[in-house]
């Protein structure tokens, strides 16, 4: 059974923790096209066009050190652009209420498969 001074470092490395992603920003000119699509739903907020990105990965919690080091990693990754079919959309809920819209890929591209291997 863990001790109390191992709970509480425990907490205190969970809170010290980030949510992060690692994504591919869009094209300007793609990012506004989608943006362009807000049906302005009330109670329904698009984000900007500044906002929309392709994910690659997302890590639940990550602790400071290993984050400056993802970072550092990333970094060095390049990669040229590359053709994406848009295929299918949908949302991440919770209880209902959706707070993510995604736009699938289809089956990708042999180059994001590879980018997302060198992630």
């Amino acid at each position: 059974m863990a001790s109390e001074r191992t709970k509480r470092r425990s907490n205190a490395a969970r809170m010290n923790a980030q949510r992060l992603f690692i994504a591919i920003d869009l094209p300007d000119e793609i990012a506004e096209s989608l943006a362009a699509l807000d049906p302005h739903y009330r109670g329904l907020i698009f984000s900007a066009p500044s906002q929309i990105h392709l994910t690659l990965a997302f890590f639940a919690a990550v602790d400071p050190t290993t984050a400056n080091l993802l970072k550092e990693k990333l970094a060095a990754i390049s990669f040229r652009a590359f053709f994406l079919p848009a295929i299918g959309l949908g949302a991440f809920s919770k209880n209902r209420m959706s707070r993510i819209l995604w736009l699938g890929v289809g089956h990708g591209h042999p180059h994001l498969f590879q980018l997302h291997k060198r992630v």
